[in-house]
């Protein structure tokens, strides 16, 4: 690979960051977009004129088939990730899927285990994990500069992923279908359980929540849920929503005996607003390394120089999020707290 562009295929358009994913790609210099492999043809012709990318194809096999490539970007419905993965690391080819890893525990164990035999790069992409004040807080945390830590939220909301469309549209696609790992406590809890895990280093107790539709009667997937996650020695809530006007302050928040961190940012300026004793300190968080600049240059930089993956972004961690992920939505649908650590 070396001297030339690592040739890069994309497995679906369904996501809807599939389009800015691709440019990020296309402006690293040591890649190149060359396949779609999408089912729906006219969409993916659209896709491949817009973006100047040179072919098209219906199915995942037919590209890998007729294509030499590097490596293969994948934004297909969560419940699509496990099979998809499954053909493509069989093939020896790296893959960076789209957060959260898949729609249910057991997808993400097959996706890890496929990894590990065949020893191919699995990344999932965690657009938190390349915010600088995410391992600011997390460096703070372990230095022990707000004491033992007791509470954590995220919350993050908006109107939903297709917002625009009318609800006939939307009801049709899979970000409504419970089948498919749609709905917004997959799609938003997740931020909150991955980071939550990585700052706290254990997996938690148990997990009860509540999750339903308030704003959209379409699909059977739920609008909002709340989960609170009972971390062996503090509490976490994880907030979704995706009926959410107006803005609302994600954080995350993190609560310690000595102190309190929430992420923020002060005149343009990623950071923390560290609170003491009554009083309120703006700490900026310094730059992470280029390989930390988006999902895609520390996926690329895994594969050319090498370079561990993230934790955050590793499949083997990922799994243990999609425990959590996957107790909250037993208990929003069966009224009871569970233990993720049995699933």
């Amino acid at each position: 690979m070396e001297g030339r562009k690592l040739r890069v295929g994309v497995v679906s358009l369904e996501h809807v960051h599939a389009t800015s994913l691709i440019r990020a790609f296309q402006e690293h210099p040591k890649a190149e977009v060359v396949a779609i492999a999408h089912e729906n043809l006219e969409e993916a012709q659209k896709v491949s004129e817009d973006l100047q990318i040179p072919r098209v194809y219906l199915s995942l096999e037919t590209m890998l088939d007729k294509e030499s490539l590097d490596a293969i970007l994948c934004c297909a419905a969560n419940s699509k990730h496990a099979s998809i993965a499954e053909t493509v690391l069989a093939k020896g080819l790296p893959m960076m899927v789209e957060k959260p890893m898949s729609a249910t525990v057991e997808e993400a164990r097959r996706m890890f285990f496929n990894a590990q035999n065949s020893g191919a790069i699995l990344m999932v992409n965690y657009p938190s994990t390349w915010n600088p004040a995410i391992h600011k807080s997390k460096q703070l945390i372990d230095e022990g500069a707000i004491g033992q830590p007791v509470y954590f939220r995220w919350r993050a909301g908006h109107r939903g992923p297709l917002a625009g469309l009318t609800s006939e549209e939307q009801a049709k696609s899979w970000w409504h279908q419970r089948l498919f790992g749609g709905g917004a406590l997959l799609d938003f809890c997740c931020y909150g359980a991955n980071i939550s895990l990585w700052w706290f280093g254990q997996m938690p107790l148990s997990v009860i929540g509540f999750a339903d539709k308030l704003a959209k009667a379409f699909g059977d997937a739920e609008d909002n849920s709340i989960l609170v996650v009972r971390y062996p020695n503090a509490f976490a809530v994880l907030e979704a929503s995706w009926s959410q006007g107006g803005y609302v302050p994600s954080g995350p928040l993190v609560v310690g005996t000595e102190g309190a961190i929430t992420v923020t940012y002060h005149e343009g300026q990623s950071g923390i607003l560290m609170t003491r004793d009554g009083k309120e300190e703006f700490i900026a968080a310094e730059p992470l390394p280029e390989n930390f600049k988006n999902g895609v240059a520390h996926f690329l930089s895994a594969i050319i120089d090498g370079t561990p993956l993230h934790e955050t972004v590793s499949p083997e961690f990922n799994v243990k999020v999609q425990a959590i992920l996957e107790a909250g939505l037993m208990a929003a649908r069966t009224g009871t707290a569970i233990n993720p650590r049995l699933l």
